[in-house]
């Protein structure tokens, strides 16, 4: 297993590169010990997923806020995708800033994406789905939309007409 640092303070791409043979993968997703060990807080409280049927479905941008912020393991378990965090966490020196990361199906990554970021996804080819694990409560009432592209923010994402859901599509610009 191989943690690596990523752009965004705490966000890290966790890599166990998949064990194969004649009948398939076997993947690693997590590791208690293995997170302690490097030092990451994250204790998984439910697990998602999320099936796409179409290339250029984006979901996202999406965070609770505080006090009820939420970690997240993310892995693509089929497919492809863009996935993509952005810092909103006061006080960080990176704030407002994004990074994207490419998740493929049998590639042996998951990205963790600290509390305080906003997450969301690209699908890159249909039938794609991205697995979650997630520590802290989901309280519907504290979750909140970033727009997809907000110009504050401005993700560069490979795709200018996505399918959006009404909620992604109507969101408002964030005001810093």
């Amino acid at each position: 297993m191989k943690f690596t640092s990523r752009s965004i303070p705490g966000s890290i791409l966790f890599s166990c590169p998949p064990a194969a043979d004649a009948r398939g993968r076997f993947s690693m997703l997590w590791d208690a010990e293995a997170f302690r060990a490097a030092g990451i807080d994250f204790s998984p409280t439910s697990a998602c997923h999320s099936h796409n049927e179409s290339a250029g479905t984006l979901r996202g941008m999406h965070y609770q806020a505080s006090p009820h912020e939420q970690s997240k393991l993310v892995t693509c378990s089929r497919g492809a995708v863009l996935d993509v965090i952005v810092d909103l966490r006061c006080g960080s020196g990176t704030r407002f800033n994004w990074e994207a990361i490419e998740l493929r199906e049998g590639d042996g990554l998951s990205l963790f994406i600290p509390r305080g970021c906003a997450h969301g996804f690209l699908t890159l080819e249909p039938a794609s789905t991205v697995a979650y694990l997630l520590d802290g409560e989901y309280r519907p009432e504290h979750g909140r939309v970033l727009r997809w592209d907000d110009p504050a923010v401005g993700i560069n994402w490979p795709c200018s007409s996505p399918i959006l859901s009404d909620k992604d599509r109507l969101a408002a610009a964030y005001s810093k």
